[in-house]
């Protein structure tokens, strides 16, 4: 695996920054890129500290993507697994930190569950429709976001309507019997703006289980994704706006993944039905020529989830279950922005989030008798307050300073904070960079609460902490045609949450755990022509239970990446995709280890301008049909192609 990560690097480089495909002209190139997430204000890209990634519409529209996480598999020091096919529990790894150490928004609103068993975001259902960039912060930012920000923040952007009304509709379809249709309808002007979207998808899918170890029932999947965003400028100084996405459907799935046998994984009577609903309305009001920014937001976010294992009589496998989570989160928030100076400025903040959970399920063997597990529902306020500088001296040094105070009625007060560098020096086109920050992740409802049939509430947790810090080498050279950079990272957790067994049926959760990640993100981007861009991006991680010893599961050693993006002919646009990644610790059907095998896979796509306004596109997935898994014992796609029409009026 070494020698073919290795090879992958003379080939490509050392990595890529995923920018914009808009700006591989010369001219485009020069215009900073604008990110919001780092630092919660509009800010240059290149006057920032952080390690920020920008996955933009251009390039999710290249690969012909419809879910988010797979835009999401080729950012250096991201791993993203998913258990079986479409529709199927996705979780995201961020520099080695757990899957529930990401915060993850969509324009303002934390779509962070609390009503999962630890608290994370899972992807699974979240399709690209309206997405106008995704920003992929990385490292500790809890100074800024308070609780889930310890690995980073994910913040999906939708699109903002603008000019005359254009309608678009596409409809798609291909292997596994999946087809997808889609229209949208935006535009603005300089007082109104909006853009509505609607998308469904279904497809028959194939094995969660692998279907290499017998199993044979494919998992269907359907999903309806509604999205929409308007604004309104009620004057130069005062604009408001309001936000909503909406995602409903089904998934079929498999008791576990391996060997299919008498009472084995694959099973025809088991889905997750799953709803959506993530809105927030804000006003943005600017006083004194723009010295005074001010914004006011209320946010909502609702998961419900409604598990059911419908086995017959008749079925070899005695197990019934029905269960619903629903976890709720309304938030309140305030920010006063005020530009200081040129070199100054000053950002402070009030948040109240209020959390909700309602959970429940009954269990059988063969029919009666019933178990119930009910708990009531449960609720957790936190108020966080925080205070940010950003200190610009001479053009060269761009500092953030940080600082956060959450105060929580379960778990008490949180003090975190952070330091970011940027120095840039022009004449030779090199940015050094560098941060430091603290973080911490809040215990959930679930943790806390779920004490029935010692399922391991334990109300006296404690939250988990971070100490972060990340420092790295960005040159530009050949006139700007060539970035190419590297960083290295060390992430360092206590107070880990683990379930810890009491009795042979019975546990809890204690704060027990220790873990270190450490590595590097390298990258290399090259652009020879106005119409060709070279990307290649490799990560080298290591990651360690400190009180094992063993390898943190389902996180590779190493990752590598290469695309490279062409458009010709004036109405043609190819994009190929290799993505390199190394074995893996995991744990089988019993809990006891296993390994999860490296591999590669190929994929392209492209796209064909018929006539104006009308494009046909297409997409091969694991071109070289290779068996693999991401977790051991689920299934794959094997070669898969997909293609469909887009027009617009």
């Amino acid at each position: 695996m070494q020698k073919i990560l290795y090879g992958t690097l003379v080939l490509t480089g050392v990595g890529a920054p995923f920018t914009s495909w808009a700006d591989n002209g010369n001219e485009a190139a020069e215009l900073p890129q604008i990110v919001v997430t780092a630092t919660k204000t509009e800010t240059p890209l290149n006057e920032i500290g952080s390690v920020v990634t920008v996955i933009s519409a251009e390039d999710i529209a290249a690969k012909n993507l419809t879910n988010v996480a797979d835009a999401l598999r080729t950012v250096p020091g991201l791993d993203v697994i998913r258990s079986g096919g479409p529709g199927q529990q996705t979780s995201v790894f961020m520099r080695g930190t757990n899957s529930n150490h990401t915060l993850v928004l969509i324009d303002g609103v934390e779509v962070n569950d609390p009503s999962s068993p630890n608290g994370g975001f899972d992807f699974a259902f979240l399709q690209t429709d309206n997405i106008e960039r995704i920003e992929v912060l990385r490292g500790a930012a809890s100074a800024v976001y308070g609780s889930d920000a310890i690995g980073g923040v994910i913040n999906v952007i939708t699109k903002k309507g603008r000019g005359a009304p254009k309608l678009t509709a596409s409809a798609e379809g291909g292997t596994y019997n999946t087809w997808k249709s889609g229209a949208a309808v935006a535009g603005g002007n300089d007082r109104v703006n909006y853009s509505l979207d609607a998308s469904r998808m279904e497809t028959a899918g194939f094995p969660a289980a692998d279907k290499n170890l017998g199993n044979t029932t494919p998992d269907a999947y359907r999903n309806t994704t509604v999205s929409g965003r308007t604004g309104l400028k009620v004057t130069d100084e005062l604009d408001l706006g309001a936000t909503l996405r909406y995602n409903d459907g089904k998934a079929f799935m498999d008791n576990c993944g391996g060997l299919n046998s008498l009472y084995g994984c694959d099973n025809p009577n088991a889905w997750n039905s799953f709803s959506q609903l993530f809105t927030r309305g804000f006003g943005h009001l600017k006083l004194f020529d723009n010295f005074w920014e001010q914004t006011l937001g209320l946010a909502y976010s609702r998961s419900q989830r409604s598990t059911s294992i419908n086995n017959p009589l008749t079925s070899l496998d005695p197990y019934n279950y029905a269960g619903n989570n629903l976890g709720e989160k309304l938030k309140l928030d305030y920010q006063s922005v005020f530009h200081l100076h040129k070199i100054s400025t000053l950002t402070m903040g009030v948040e109240e989030e209020a959390d909700r959970l309602n959970f429940g399920y009954t269990s059988s063997y063969y029919g009666p008798p019933v178990s119930t597990v009910s708990i009531p529902v449960k609720t957790m306020n936190t108020v966080g307050y925080y205070l940010q500088d950003q200190l610009t001296l001479l053009e060269r040094s761009f500092t953030t300073l940080g600082v956060r105070y959450d105060d929580n009625n379960r778990f008490g007060g949180h003090f975190t904070w952070r330091a970011n560098e940027l120095f840039a020096i022009n004449e030779t086109g090199t940015r050094l960079k560098g941060s430091y920050g603290t973080g911490f992740k809040a215990p959930v409802l679930l943790q806390l609460y779920d004490t029935q049939n010692g399922d391991g509430g334990n109300p006296n947790l404690k939250p988990e902490t971070s100490k972060n810090w990340d420092a790295g080498l960005e040159q530009d050279v050949w006139g700007n045609k060539v970035t190419a950079g590297v960083t290295y990272f060390h992430n360092s957790i206590s107070n880990l949450i683990h379930w810890v067994p009491l009795t042979v049926n019975t546990g809890e959760n204690q704060n027990i755990s220790r873990a270190k990640a450490q590595g590097v993100e390298s990258f290399l981007e090259l652009r020879p022509l106005t119409n060709l861009t070279l990307r290649g991006a490799y990560t080298h991680q290591q990651t360690r239970n400190l009180d094992t010893g063993s390898q943190l599961l389902r996180r590779p050693n190493d990752k590598a990446s290469f695309d490279a993006d062409y458009q010709f002919l004036e109405k043609a646009h190819l994009h190929f995709n290799v993505l390199v990644v190394g074995h893996k610790a995991d744990i089988d059907p019993y809990g006891l280890n296993a390994k999860v095998g490296g591999y590669t896979i190929l994929n392209l796509s492209g796209s064909y301008d018929i006539i104006p306004n009308v494009q046909v596109y297409g997409r091969l997935d694991n071109l070289l049909d290779k068996r693999y898994e991401e977790i051991y014992g689920y299934g794959t796609s094997g070669l898969a192609g997909y293609g469909g029409i887009k027009t617009s009026f």
